[in-house]
């Protein structure tokens, strides 16, 4: 009983978000709580209630993109629209998003750890970019830097070599950002309707909420209307 009353205690605080608003990520692109940021260029969803400033969003609403801050995408040759689309997604959640208070790496205040990415988002993402090039399988880590920013170390490769499948992508790209869940239902589809897992996951956790297969019933189905 102790200790499934402790697993409960931990579950809500994982998820909680801050009680003294500061719900943001640390790093010198992130506020220190969440706000309104109408100027926003790219990643517009967030713009009632952001964790990054407009400004930063100038470089990422350009099309096609070369880089944001001193990180080039195209050091493998210009992206896909359809993957870029999904590196914005990324980069997107990860800087402007709130929810990711939620995941803060308990390590280090700077990232974000197992965020429940659902399969479906992976294997569409996978798709859009299997014909796209890439140099480096972790995107934090495996790249070479100096003054001209991130470098590749070995040579080119489609991402569908780079990677065996959607969910080695989701999980391998950000190092340990993106867990893919066995259960379809709670994970995050990168939408507007992730504000209503996060809480589905917060009830669930603490016993509070509605039987979980009638919601899991109702994800299955809005994953099914975005394919």
């Amino acid at each position: 009983m102790m200790i499934t009353l402790l697993g409960i205690v931990i579950a809500i605080l994982s998820l909680a978000i801050s009680c003294n608003g500061e719900n943001c990520l640390s790093g010198r692109y992130h506020k220190l709580s969440s706000g309104p940021e109408p100027g926003m260029e790219e990643c517009r969803r967030f713009s009632h209630s952001a964790c990054c400033f407009s400004n930063y969003t100038v470089e990422l609403a350009v099309s096609p993109m070369s880089k944001v801050d001193n990180t080039y995408w195209d050091r493998c040759g210009q992206l896909s629209p359809r993957c870029e689309e999904y590196m914005k997604k990324i980069d997107c959640f990860f800087h402007c998003s709130p929810l990711v208070s939620n995941w803060i790496n308990p390590n280090n205040s700077y990232s974000i750890h197992n965020v429940p990415i659902c399969q479906s988002f992976c294997d569409d993402w996978f798709t859009a970019c299997m014909n796209d090039r890439t140099c480096v399988r972790n995107w934090i880590s495996d790249w070479e830097w100096d003054e001209h920013g991130n470098n590749c170390r070995n040579e080119c490769i489609p991402y569908q070599q780079m990677y065996r499948n959607g969910k080695d992508l989701c999980e391998s790209m950000w190092g340990m950002s993106f867990k893919v869940p066995s259960c379809p239902c709670h994970c995050l589809m990168l939408d507007d309707d992730d504000g209503n897992v996060v809480q589905h996951l917060q009830s669930h956790n603490s016993g509070t909420s509605n039987p979980v297969e009638p919601y899991c019933q109702q994800r299955k189905n809005q994953q099914r209307e975005v394919k």
